[in-house]
């Protein structure tokens, strides 16, 4: 009976994360607007799968990320953030506010002749990155937290749990000795855990390696350190700066607004909505 060791840093009541496009409803952007990716909720440790496959759909299509998270599963958030950058994709911390068409309703019809299932509006305003999220935000190439957004770090918990695993074993004879023939697990429960609210050595050096990797400064680790886990401590714009946890000083509308679309060449996630997609 061995422990084994789940990586968390504790998320808030949150919905587990969904990801979903979103074309920018700002009034007179058609026939060319911007759209991105809807990323909220709690990071699990189903969450890479899910953005893997959320991924494949989208094809060659780069479009920034709009995330708003308490945090989760800390290995779940480091692959995440790799994704985000072999992708080459940007974020920015904030909220999406829908138009027509919610994420919860079913066969809705309030967006149809509209090009998109999904349109609204990105804003910093109650956006929040906490705990394990910044880690996942690390992976963007381009990196932005508005003045009105929130991020924050405190120290990782790690839960052990002990598990209690009955098997039912078959054995043959041979030459005198038992040979195991199969082995069949009949039951498995747990009998108990305990939680440690500081990160191991092996963890601070995980975590280190993988902000080299991102290019962002281990600054953000003895923030992490120093800050109980019960609490959160909250990182400053300029701060940001400095860790290289943000690329440049801005928020959201950075990433999303109509703007991104007026220049020569126009950004990455902008799409030229034609007569036959409105007529959907």
């Amino acid at each position: 009976m061995a422990p084994a060791a789940t990586v968390r840093a504790e998320p808030g009541e949150d919905a587990d994360m969904q990801f979903l496009v979103v074309r920018s409803g700002h009034p007179g952007c058609e026939p060319t607007c911007p759209e991105w990716i809807s990323a909220e909720g709690k990071i699990v440790g189903g969450t890479p799968a899910r953005f893997k496959k959320f991924l494949k759909s989208l094809g060659n299509r780069r479009l920034p990320i709009v995330v708003t998270s308490p945090g989760g599963d800390v290995d779940a958030a480091l692959a995440l953030g790799r994704m985000i950058r072999a992708r080459k994709l940007e974020m920015a911390v904030g909220k999406t506010r829908f138009t027509g068409c919610q994420p919860q309703q079913k066969d809705c019809v309030l967006n149809n002749g509209k090009g998109a299932r999904y349109i609204g509006t990105a804003y910093s305003g109650e956006a929040y990155c906490n705990s394990a999220c910044p880690l996942m935000l690390a992976g963007g190439v381009r990196r932005v937290v508005g003045q009105w957004a929130y991020l924050g770090v405190h120290q990782i918990t790690t839960t052990y749990v002990r598990t209690e695993t009955q098997y039912r074993t078959q054995y043959r004879i041979v030459n005198g000795k038992k040979k195991i023939t199969s082995k069949k697990v009949v039951s498995r429960k747990n009998v108990g855990g305990y939680k440690v609210y500081e990160m191991s050595r092996a963890i601070e050096r995980q975590l280190a390696a993988y902000l080299a990797e991102m290019g962002v400064s281990r600054a953000v680790i003895d923030r992490m350190k120093v800050t109980p886990a019960s609490d959160m401590s909250k990182i400053e714009p300029v701060a940001m700066l400095e860790m290289a946890l943000t690329t440049q000083l801005g928020g959201v509308e950075t990433l999303t607004s109509g703007e991104v679309c007026k220049t020569v060449p126009a950004a990455a996630n902008c799409r030229v909505f034609i007569m036959s997609d409105l007529k959907r």
